[in-house]
């Protein structure tokens, strides 16, 4: 996985405009959204429901962008675009959604560990 799992611009920029408190709760909330979407979109896998699979790969797009991963957002998109069934979708492509999503949680816990890289000006300048 390269530099580019994570739009760093753009959490840098969010960063710097909500703050590190709101940032952190940012952060805190992707590490507890991303993973049951992945896991519901495993069952709909699973169980052949292409529809649900299809509609919660929209959500993990979505959620994925939301919070600057980047990689994951297309990869969940490149599902939605698939001329394929959803049905056909191998147990490979699956875990490698799954090995994104954790690699993507990685790279979010890291960087919000890091400090923060431009200080917010106090007043507009």
């Amino acid at each position: 996985m390269g530099d580019d799992i994570l739009d760093r611009a753009y959490l840098t920029e969010m960063r710097q405009w909500v703050g590190e408190g709101v940032f952190a709760t940012l952060m805190a909330q992707a590490h507890d959204n991303l993973p049951p979407v992945m896991a519901e979109m495993l069952n709909a896998w699973q169980h052949g429901d292409g529809s649900t699979f299809l509609d919660l790969a929209h959500r993990l797009k979505g959620a994925a962008s939301s919070v600057g991963c980047r990689a994951l957002s297309l990869a969940a998109h490149s599902f939605m675009r698939d001329p394929r069934p959803a049905e056909t979708v191998s147990g490979a492509e699956i875990e490698a959604l799954g090995e994104l999503t954790r690699a993507s949680l990685k790279a979010l816990r890291e960087l919000a560990d890091q400090p923060q890289e431009m200080p917010v000006p106090a007043r507009p300048q």
